[in-house]
């Protein structure tokens, strides 16, 4: 009987343990935001975005603390705000890129049309 009580009394105690135990938070919960910081690194959004790459960077920081210090929903918030704001940096990059291609295709265009006014006169922008 004091064998039984025993090893009841262990397994309650085992179970109680278990329950306690908290598993360590997934590193992995980073690496989306790593990916996106990575992905706007490669964009030049340093250059087109640097205001939005230093918050990325600043939140991905935090959430790695957060993390060490298990944290788990701290980290996990401040990695999604790192990656939307990787993403906003990539998306400004993008678009001052596109803006600065289109600038250059208005000059080409424009010295386009003044070597055909220069050939052909000035009627020829008329038609």
């Amino acid at each position: 009987m004091k064998s039984e009580f025993r090893l009841l009394a262990g397994a309650a105690l085992l179970a109680l343990i278990t329950a306690c135990a908290t598993t360590p938070p997934d590193p992995r919960i980073l690496d989306n935001a790593r990916d996106a910081i990575a992905q706007a690194e490669s964009a030049q959004a340093e250059e087109y975005a640097p205001l939005e790459m230093r918050f990325a960077r600043e939140r991905l920081m935090a959430a790695e603390q957060a993390l060490g210090n298990e944290r788990e929903d701290d980290a996990r918030r401040l990695a999604e705000q790192a990656e939307l704001e990787a993403q906003l940096a990539l998306a400004r990059t993008r678009a001052a890129l596109a803006r600065a291609e289109l600038q250059n295709k208005q000059r080409e265009l424009e010295q386009i049309q003044n070597d055909l006014v220069e050939v052909f006169g000035e009627e020829v922008l008329e038609r």
